[in-house]
């Protein structure tokens, strides 16, 4: 027998939803499991499936991988609506509002729709706890799947958040399956070696379907797990990828159903993302001019992925990059060999030593505190990064000098002072050829709390 006051609490609760903002409704998120992690896939399943959103779109894609994820997403996407298709994607984490999760067409879903999956989500949950990121995934999938059955959504693309074989987007019935790459990173959650993570990572495979590895001479568990979950295995540097020539970089795909060679000259884009997006298009069936496809790839800017602004007093840049891990500071590394000055802020959680040895050398680092439980306060941070870089001497290998900054904004403001009263400043304005290059780096977080920054600066930071 079902108690009357429990039924009717249930039912005052779904009447109040009803008129939730998103700020109410992500506070109700935040709240309603005990954790902000919860692998496994049981319960989410449990309500996708009541929910009925398990095939949001006629084509699903899913795209893990540990770095590169962002950026193929939007580039795939990018390329299937220039073949005139309906494209949904789902991202994470966002960077201003948490709106950029979900998108249609480039566009961020309304607080009106965003609302509405919530409260779709929350009806058909019941009793079974959510994490945050359950939840919001439920939601993009709902959302998707309402899309579809109207206004013919052709295809999702859709990220994994964490590791792959017990994350909460893992639950689709998927068409096709990208590992951009495969390095360490979330180590207490997907294992300490390569071999255990690319197992993880490549667990999104489908039987019979084509699974997309990024990752040249990736480990042999990679293989292995796509062959066990009978995946269709194709690689970087066998299937396709990037070759060099006289005429400079050039993607390749050995797909038979269609080969490209396509001239990227100083491409923003890591290659590596460029030619793994390129192959998924190939393995899909769909061909695009090639003029289409370059103009598509230099137009593509992903916010927190070297992202450059241009400071209007002088030659200085600024680039932002969300960069947590080693293997994406080797990145960084490889296209900006020296910097003058680094703006760091991490959280705790991540290997300070091993991102910050990648990074490229610099004159200055700027260490600087982020708020909330996971972050390194200064203090914290600068001591990691003076143990990880000072050999028995107490030398430090990599810069020159090391300045401890409260927060992101007080570095930034720092910067912005020097670049005005430089001396020599006015006579360089006109010289833009040898820029001082200044990277922020670190965590989504800190490419946030730079944005912000930035926003309330009056012309004195263009973006390029």
């Amino acid at each position: 027998m079902v108690d009357s006051h429990t039924s009717d609490s249930k039912s005052d609760h779904l009447a109040q939803i009803q008129h939730w903002n998103v700020s109410q409704w992500l506070q109700h998120l935040e709240a309603i499991h005990p954790s902000e992690i919860d692998m496994g896939l049981a319960r989410v399943q449990a309500v996708a499936e009541r929910l009925g959103c398990i095939k949001p779109a006629a084509r699903v894609i899913l795209v893990g991988g540990t770095n590169g994820k962002g950026t193929t997403s939007a580039l795939l996407a990018s390329l299937l609506q220039a073949h005139n298709l309906n494209v949904g994607v789902y991202n994470s984490p966002h960077i201003h509002l948490y709106n950029e999760r979900v998108s249609v067409n480039a566009q961020h879903i309304s607080d009106d729709d965003l609302c509405q999956s919530f409260c779709a989500v929350e009806k058909a949950r019941g009793s079974d706890s959510l994490t945050y990121f359950e939840f919001g995934t439920l939601a993009a999938l709902w959302h998707f799947q309402q899309l579809s059955d109207a206004d013919k959504l052709d295809a999702v693309v859709l990220e994994i958040g964490l590791g792959g074989r017990l994350d909460a987007v893992n639950i689709v019935d998927a068409d096709l399956s990208i590992v951009t790459s495969i390095g360490l990173d979330h180590q207490v959650w997907l294992g300490d070696t390569l071999e255990d993570i690319a197992y993880e990572k490549c667990s999104i495979a489908r039987a019979h379907k084509p699974l997309i590895c990024g990752q040249l001479n990736p480990p042999a568990s990679a293989y292995e797990t796509a062959k066990t979950l009978k995946g269709e295995w194709q690689v970087a540097g066998d299937d396709f990828g990037i070759i060099n020539d006289e005429d400079g970089p050039i993607a390749f795909s050995r797909d038979e159903r269609s080969e490209y060679r396509l001239p990227l000259g100083d491409c923003h884009i890591p290659l590596p993302n460029v030619a793994t997006a390129l192959h998924a298009l190939t393995v899909m069936d769909l061909r695009l001019s090639d003029e289409i496809l370059l103009t598509r790839i230099a137009s593509l800017r992903v916010r927190g992925r070297m992202q450059r602004f241009q400071n209007t007093h002088g030659p200085q840049q600024l680039i932002l990059d969300v960069a947590h891990n080693p293997q994406a500071a080797e990145y960084l590394a490889s296209k900006l060999p020296k910097i003058h000055t680094l703006i760091l802020a991490m959280l705790s959680d991540k290997d300070v030593a091993g991102v910050l040895r990648a990074l490229p050398q610099c004159e200055r680092l700027m260490v600087c505190g982020l708020a909330g439980p996971r972050g390194l306060n200064t203090e914290s941070l600068a001591l990691r990064c003076q143990q990880a870089l000072s050999d028995v001497n107490g030398t430090v290998k990599k810069y020159n000098e090391l300045l401890q900054c409260k927060t992101v904004s007080d570095a930034l403001a720092l910067l912005s002072e020097e670049c005005l009263s430089e001396e020599s400043l006015k006579e360089k304005c006109n010289d833009m050829s040898s820029p001082k290059i200044h990277l922020v780096a670190g965590s989504f977080y800190t490419v946030e709390a730079a944005l912000n920054w930035l926003q309330c600066q009056e012309d004195t930071w263009n973006s390029i």
